[in-house]
């Protein structure tokens, strides 16, 4: 988005969906080695941006750690 000036209810507006999104993130362990990877966070030392959620991460990705395929992840609450 450009910079503003924007009207106060469109700023209100982004910065509630920001935080919804932020509200509904997850994190998913591998249940091979117990690595967390937490969607807010991402794993950009491995390639993943921060706030990626798990179903953007790529199928051919594995565990930074043991190796373990991504289906070999499950979704944990912390």
């Amino acid at each position: 988005m450009p910079p503003g000036p924007y009207p106060a209810d469109t700023i209100i507006c982004i910065l509630s969906t920001r935080n919804l999104s932020c509200m509904n993130t997850k994190t998913w362990m591998c249940l091979i080695c117990g690595w967390l990877y937490d969607e807010t966070a991402g794993a950009p030392d491995h390639g993943i941006a921060p706030g990626t959620p798990w179903e953007q991460v790529p199928m051919n990705w594995t565990c930074p750690e043991c190796g373990a395929r991504k289906e070999d992840f499950e979704m944990v609450q912390i």
